[in-house]
């Protein structure tokens, strides 16, 4: 269309400025209701399509996030079953420590015994033989003594149904003299008993003098067996009497009991002793070589003596090393075999000496002297001495030697030992010469055996060999060889014989094995009590000898018993035994109830596990029951992370149903704790991996939501316009657009005038 306007230059200037305004606006408007500066490819084709590619990888990434979420929540899902399955592993180890912890069946293992025999040992002894019997003599004393008599009564009624029957209860009144002191007591009668059985029953004696003191201590009331009271002085010291005449008692009331009233004294040796002459105040003496004179007093006094017991009492107080005794009438005193030793005994009174059975009122009876038989000559001796050599043989009165050797047959000519002896040397004195000679103590016995020296090897290692001389036959011995027969002899003895340092071996129940080595060398045995003391210090087995057997054992055990014996060939067989290894035999006990009840327990527990296991699935993917989990991290997926599953039945973890009764096995209930504990290692080493996965899937999705956010800012870095800068455009448009308004209208005013002009 052909323009036949004309516009001024000032409005077509104006125009042209309003048009660029208008378009100015139209784009800053456009920017700010889209928020971009570059909204196509017109605005900016480097930002536009820079931008859009890495929006478009921001968004292939976002949509990575959430198959990597869903990733997380699979692992975690696998980790809450490891979780819950290493508590159900934690309640089976607790019912099996429970299990642990009841009382086991009596599993019990056989004894073991093997048994041999100890060659016999011989060793080597002599005693003195001959007509000289050095045995010394003792000293014996034998008296006849004045009997001592109780005082005693018997009734005359029967009085088994009762005394006397009903209402015959009365009093009887007892009067006692107890070592010269008078004392009285009223004796009720209980006339109801039925049951008499002549004691406390019928008689409740109090006293008129020392409180609690009671008849039963002076008089024993007894049944004579007939149905007759019987009663008797306690001891040879108390006198008593029966009277009517007491506080309420009488005549009736001894009648009906079928005793009369009158004295019934005792005769005790203090009355003897005053009837045949004597007095208070008599004495006894007694002196023993060696002690000091003892001497007691008859009465009744304070500390004084009445009675024959009571003198025997005193004997044994002060009979020193001497016996005495009496027996009913019978006074006797006896000194056993000792050195110059003899017993002196003295009468004050001729009463004491008649009482006792002493010969005159002053006898001393001293036999320390007399004479030795069988000796040829007679000596004046105490009777408890021993011959000395020059009593023996004269010829020895200045003294002699003695000669012994030791391990005389030792293949080095032994030890010969001379020892000097004098003349007055007694066989004790001899035998003291003899020990104190070091060697032949170190190895032989030297004894005094009633009277005849007995010398013996100390162990069947030792021989010895006794020298011929006058002291030899003074002292009766045998001169000759005198050899022993050890255990080790015994053992190497014969072609068939082991030799010095074969061994015996023992060990029990799986422990170590012990040696015993047979030789002469230090620690080694040679002897059978060497032999019995090695056995004794072998641990784990108990061993005996009982005559020329020997046992080794091993005790019943509650886990398996062996009992091993080993050693040299030939010396074990001359030991009775051989080679050979024995085993217990195993004893099952009744199953503990407990025990069962947490068997089925622990079994229901390894179903539940194997249950959960299959139960921790997410999204189809169970990483407990074998399932594999593979994440990817970019958009290419080039970069991803694959999780191998596993499978955790309890089987799989080395945890098994027990049958039968393993759980009543100690030993299998240990092996099922290891088992449980090993499984709570595997899980706990899973639980970490998964831990260390889920970390990394974790950190991706950190990474992943990270990049995003950079790529998307980075994107609309490059289009995205500014707003406050487009307000202002904006504004700073509108404000041009009304001045352009402003100056078009101006322009347009001038037109008008012209206009005007023609109007």
């Amino acid at each position: 269309m052909s323009s036949n306007i004309t516009l001024s230059a000032g409005v077509r200037q104006n125009l042209l400025s309003l048009q660029n305004t208008a378009d100015l606006m139209a784009t800053t408007q456009n920017r700010l209701a889209t928020g971009k500066k570059v909204n196509s490819a017109l605005d900016n084709p480097s930002n536009f399509f820079t931008s859009q590619s890495l929006g478009d990888r921001a968004g292939d990434l976002n949509s990575l996030l959430d198959s990597i979420g869903q990733a997380i929540k699979t692992i975690e899902a696998a980790n809450n079953g490891i979780t819950s399955l290493t508590k159900l592993v934690q309640s089976a180890k607790s019912i099996a420590q429970q299990a642990r912890s009841a009382t086991a069946p009596t599993i019990t293992y056989d004894a073991l015994n093997v048994t041999g025999s100890i060659p016999t040992e011989t060793i080597a002894t002599t005693t003195a033989v001959g007509p000289n019997d050095l045995q010394a003599k003792p000293v014996n004393l034998s008296f006849t003594n004045d009997a001592e008599i109780l005082g005693t009564v018997t009734g005359t009624a029967d009085v088994s149904g009762g005394p006397g029957g009903p209402g015959a209860a009365g009093v009887v009144q007892i009067r006692v003299v107890s070592g010269g002191v008078a004392k009285t007591f009223d004796v009720n009668l209980a006339g109801t008993e039925a049951d008499f059985n002549a004691t406390k029953a019928v008689f409740d004696a109090t006293t008129s003098g020392t409180p609690g003191d009671t008849l039963d201590n002076y008089v024993t009331i007894a049944n004579d067996g007939s149905g007759h009271l019987e009663l008797t002085a306690a001891n040879a010291d108390v006198d008593f009497s029966i009277s009517a005449a007491g506080s309420g008692s009488t005549a009736a009331t001894l009648t009906a009991v079928g005793f009369t009233a009158g004295a019934h004294d005792s005769t005790s040796l203090f009355d003897n002793i005053v009837a045949q002459g004597g007095a208070q105040g008599s004495t006894f003496a007694l002196s023993i070589t060696g002690q000091d004179t003892q001497t007691v007093t008859f009465g009744t006094g304070a500390g004084q003596i009445s009675t024959l017991a009571e003198f025997n009492g005193w004997l044994n107080t002060h009979r020193g090393a001497a016996t005495a005794s009496i027996s009913g009438t019978t006074f006797a005193m006896s000194l056993g075999a000792g050195t110059d030793q003899a017993i002196g005994i003295t009468a004050s009174d001729v009463g004491v000496a008649a009482a006792l059975g002493l010969d005159a009122a002053t006898a001393n009876y001293n036999f320390g002297t007399g004479a030795r038989g069988g000796m040829g000559t007679a000596l004046t001796k105490s009777f408890n001495s021993e011959l000395t050599l020059a009593e023996i043989d004269n010829s020895l009165a200045n003294g002699t030697n003695i000669s012994l050797t030791i391990d005389a047959n030792d293949g080095n000519g032994g030890q010969t030992q001379t020892v000097g002896l004098a003349g007055t040397d007694n066989l004790d004195d001899v035998i003291a010469k003899l020990k104190g000679n070091a060697t032949i103590a170190a190895n032989l016995d030297i004894t005094n055996v009633a009277g005849k020296m007995t010398i013996t090897a100390k162990t069947a290692d030792v021989d010895f060999n006794i020298a011929s001389g006058t002291a030899t036959t003074a002292l009766n011995l045998t001169p000759g060889q005198y050899n022993s027969t050890s255990l080790l002899d015994q053992i190497v003895a014969g072609a068939s014989g082991g030799a010095e340092g074969d061994t015996l071996t023992v060990a029990a129940n799986g422990g170590f094995a012990q040696t015993i080595t047979f030789g002469k060398g230090t620690g080694q045995v040679s002897t059978r009590a060497e032999f019995t003391q090695a056995l004794a210090n072998l641990s784990g087995v108990t061993a005996s000898v009982a005559g020329n057997a020997y046992s080794i054992q091993v005790a019943q055990g509650t886990s398996q018993t062996t009992l091993t014996i080993g050693g040299s060939t030939n010396t074990l067989a001359k030991l009775g035994t051989s080679a050979q290894t024995k085993t217990g035999t195993k004893h099952e006990g009744a199953n503990n109830a407990t025990r069962e009840s947490l068997q089925k327990d622990y079994n229901d527990v390894l179903m539940q596990i194997d249950n959960l296991s299959k139960d921790a699935s997410y999204n189809g993917i169970n990483l407990l029951n074998g399932d594999q989990l593979k994440i990817t991290f970019n958009e290419r997926g080039t970069s991803n992370l694959t999780v191998e599953g596993v499978t955790y039945i309890a089987s799989n973890l080395g945890l098994n149903q027990q049958n039968g009764n393993s759980f009543q096995d100690n030993s299998q209930v240990d092996q099922i704790i290891d088992a449980i504990n090993n499984a709570l290692t595997t899980l706990r080493t899973q639980a970490s991996k998964f831990g260390a996965n889920l970390s990394t899937v974790q950190t991706r999705q950190d990474f992943t939501k990270n990049m995003v956010n950079t790529l998307q800012t980075g994107a609309d870095s490059l289009v995205l316009a500014d707003s406050n800068e487009e307000g202002a455009n904006m504004l700073a448009l509108q404000t041009r657009q009304q001045l352009s308004t402003t100056a078009l209208s101006l322009a347009n005013q001038a037109n008008q005038a012209v206009l005007r002009l023609f109007g």
